[in-house]
């Protein structure tokens, strides 16, 4: 019997105080809170369906800059049995540089006033040309990056803000 193993090749998980899982979820169907956390040097985000994200981002890599446009595809698969929290799967389309990134987002309360943020990616394919440019290590290593930092801003803006700015 063969047994197929999920492994992740990125996963970050951080608590984060004065964030309160339900406004949470309800914030990230926001295009506010993309803004909130982005990471790179500037970013529109709209949601052209309840649950698609259309971005576009312009930043640098390696010292070469990128523009990205896309869509992020955020599924809310509910709260999960045996206390795993609120599950969130992530997928890329319409991206000409990102064939394809799957992933999900966990979110479990702590207390009321407090959450655990898990955001777990599973599979990264990029375009040929897009990984000629920067590379698959690079480009593995800069999501990593960018997934601590949206995390990290996150955290920063919560500590003089509250959730329901975003809702």
């Amino acid at each position: 019997m063969w047994f197929l193993l999920s492994t992740n090749i990125i996963s970050k998980i951080v608590e984060i105080d004065n964030c309160n899982k339900d406004k949470l979820v309800k914030a990230i169907f926001k295009p506010e809170f993309w803004l909130v956390v982005n990471p790179a040097k500037s970013m529109e985000a709209e949601f052209i369906n309840p649950n698609v994200l259309h971005t576009k981002i312009v930043d640098e890599i390696i010292n070469i800059k990128i523009v990205m446009e896309g869509e992020l595809v955020l599924q809310d698969l509910g709260d999960q049995p045996e206390g795993k929290g609120r599950l969130i799967e992530l997928n890329v389309r319409n991206n000409k540089d990102i064939r394809e990134l799957e992933g999900r987002m966990r979110i479990k309360a702590i207390s009321n006033n407090q959450s655990k943020i898990g955001v777990f990616i599973n599979s990264l394919k990029l375009n040929s040309d897009f990984l000629n440019l920067i590379g698959r290590n690079a480009a593995e290593l800069t999501l990593r990056t960018k997934i601590t930092e949206m995390l990290r801003n996150l955290d920063k803006w919560l500590k003089s803000n509250k959730l329901e700015d975003l809702i």
